[in-house]
């Protein structure tokens, strides 16, 4: 398995967040599988096919809750009974909806890059493996490094610059610029911030260094 090394993984003077475009903390979190990123382009029509399913599902979802609410509404004895159910029904239903808004929200800004929760990854996306890539943990960040053209991604930056009103924003890319020209200038391919092979010296070998 590769292995990122932490000062390529965080630091401020340029690492591979910077590359990707992701917080120290969400490499953290791929390095560590509580997430994954999507590491090949997603088109807009197999969107459009995963939320016509998500969409069926949240349907049926809503379906089974009115039965059921029918049922227990049935069940009650009195006003009380019956006002209990309804105020359980509606929650069901405003958490329902909000769980079905937020992948909307997910499915919608879904890129290559993007990142999602392991949780969602396995209840909902693993299920469109042939329309969507997703990985995790340090190969799949070795994957989308080496998918980064460092010439076009410098012409591409200078672009953006050109058209960033906040000087925050400027600092950034630019900072983010000069990585990647110091990259060309070096003949330094992004995806060997990675390492594949790491050699271990047997332990008769390893020198000893005495502790004071």
């Amino acid at each position: 398995m590769p292995v990122l090394h932490a000062w390529y993984k965080s630091s401020p003077s340029g690492g591979v967040h910077q590359l990707l475009g992701l917080s120290s903390n969400e490499i953290d979190k791929v390095l560590s599988f509580v997430k994954y990123i999507l590491v090949q382009e997603i088109k807009e029509a197999d969107k459009k096919k995963i939320m016509t399913v998500v969409k069926a599902d949240y349907e049926e979802r809503l379906g089974q809750l009115k039965e059921l609410y029918k049922e227990e509404l049935g069940k009650a004895e009195d006003k009380k009974s019956q006002k209990n159910v309804n105020t359980l029904y509606q929650e069901n239903i405003d958490e329902i909806d909000k769980e079905f808004n937020r992948i909307k929200s997910v499915l919608s800004d879904l890129d290559l890059g993007s990142t999602i929760l392991e949780s969602d990854y396995r209840n909902i996306f693993y299920k469109f493996a042939d329309s969507l890539t997703f990985q995790s943990g340090p190969e799949a960040l070795l994957k989308m490094l080496q998918g980064i053209n460092v010439q076009k991604e410098i012409k591409a930056r200078i672009k953006q610059y050109t058209q960033i009103k906040s000087e925050d924003q400027k600092k950034k890319i630019i900072s983010l610029i000069k990585l990647l020209i110091n990259l060309h200038v070096s003949d330094i391919k992004p995806e060997n911030m990675v390492i594949r092979k790491l050699p271990v010296i047997p332990p008769d070998l390893r020198p000893v260094v005495q502790l004071e």
